[in-house]
């Protein structure tokens, strides 16, 4: 009877465990890993990834469980291998290429884990007839604490060593919303990042002129590289891909006036700004702002400050 108890409740935690860690937790890092690993092959669906990861880990519990038919007392340790499992899957890399092996270098402790797992589990079930009679039994006995306990470590120990970074995460977030084309929303996510990279920066311009807001919003996000990261020549998305990116801005005026106010290279911006916008037409915010400079600069003047945090104003004199 309290064996069967074991079963239950250490098959409800680590289910519930395994499913929220992986759907709530690691599904955009999934999404990326996967895509990685696979070059571009398959997709992952979060809702599915976790109920098929789960349950192929609860298989490989249970098989263990069949053959090893390790004591009620330490029976937790039934489910050592499929929480490490759990760890390799989320474990990819946070510096990882777009065209690298996903999963992290850690892979190697399984050479000392494995054989530290075997010599465990033989020595409890070695010595478990010369154990200490148990103290009470039921649904509160010791065996169940000593087993809930182990339960706990071993998540602990998965969430730490798994991909925890969360700038990473969030990278992933935005990779992937703008792979949904959510682009609103991957917004919302790129103004929460105390910092960024040449890849974000790319994939923050590209979301911005997918809603119209490459003229008037773009300096309210974090940004670097200039120019260099505005299309996928010298970085890359890990889901994007390149040919998605050029299609939509190869024949963009904004794309290519947008990079020089990027490189603040207003000289080259105002010979090119009539082509597209003539000087008596209404031009976008950005537009008006940096022009507004060049005029100033020829004057040796600058706009008074200070400036509004999401203007060209601020990006251009942001030292």
């Amino acid at each position: 009877m309290e064996g069967k108890f074991l079963r239950i409740i250490s098959a409800i935690f680590f289910c519930i465990f395994s499913f929220c860690f992986l759907f709530f937790y690691q599904a955009d890092v999934m999404t990326v890993s996967q895509h990685i690993a696979s070059e571009g092959q398959t997709f992952y669906s979060p809702i599915v990834g976790a109920i098929l990861i789960t349950s192929i880990l609860q298989l490989l519990q249970n098989g263990i469980d069949t053959f090893v038919r390790i004591p009620n007392r330490a029976f937790a340790l039934t489910y050592f291998p499929s929480f490490v499992l759990l760890t390799l899957v989320a474990s990819i890399k946070p510096d990882v290429a777009y065209n690298e092996f996903a999963i992290s270098s850690w892979w190697w402790s399984l050479f000392i884990l494995v054989p530290i797992y075997i010599f465990a589990v033989y020595f409890i079930k070695r010595y478990e007839p010369y154990a200490l009679q148990q103290r009470n039994i039921g649904i509160f006995s010791q065996a169940t604490w000593i087993n809930l306990l182990l339960l706990f470590t071993f998540s602990f120990f998965t969430g730490f060593l798994s991909n925890n970074d969360p700038y990473f995460h969030k990278r992933a977030e935005i990779e992937h919303l703008v792979d949904q084309r959510k682009y609103e929303e991957a917004l919302k996510v790129v103004k929460t990042l105390p910092q960024t990279d040449s890849v974000t920066s790319m994939l923050t311009i590209y979301a911005a002129a997918r809603t119209n807001q490459l003229t008037s919003k773009l300096f309210a996000y974090p940004l670097v590289g200039g120019s260099k990261v505005m299309r996928p020549i010298f970085v890359h998305s890990y889901l994007q891909p390149d040919s998605v990116i050029f299609k939509n801005t190869r024949m963009s005026a904004n794309y290519q006036l947008m990079g020089f106010l990027l490189d603040r290279d207003l000289q080259q911006f105002v010979r090119y700004l009539p082509q597209y916008y003539p000087i008596d037409s209404i031009q976008p915010r950005y537009y008006k702002e940096a022009t507004r400079i060049y005029t100033l600069h020829l004057k040796d003047s600058i706009p008074a400050p200070p400036y509004q945090r999401d203007s060209y104003y601020s990006y251009y004199f942001k030292k």
